[in-house]
């Protein structure tokens, strides 16, 4: 009947999201050096990110199933 407002995710997924994110040299980083640098990247964003006292929300209009 109604939409849901913004749903709050937790760190754990926020780290999943940007690790995807970075996760994308082009060929030239060998795979286990780029997942390091992209988990690496995404701990220190997330916790900045807390740090910071914001919120990261998911749009109530786009869920990823």
């Amino acid at each position: 009947m109604f939409n849901d407002g913004p749903e709050p995710i937790d760190d754990a997924e926020l780290e999943a999201v940007l690790i995807a994110a970075l996760r994308s040299s082009g060929g030239q980083l060998t795979r286990p050096t780029e997942c390091w640098m992209a988990t690496v990247a995404a701990r220190h964003l997330v916790d900045q990110i807390a740090l910071a006292g914001l919120t990261v929300v998911r749009s109530a209009h786009r869920r990823l199933t």
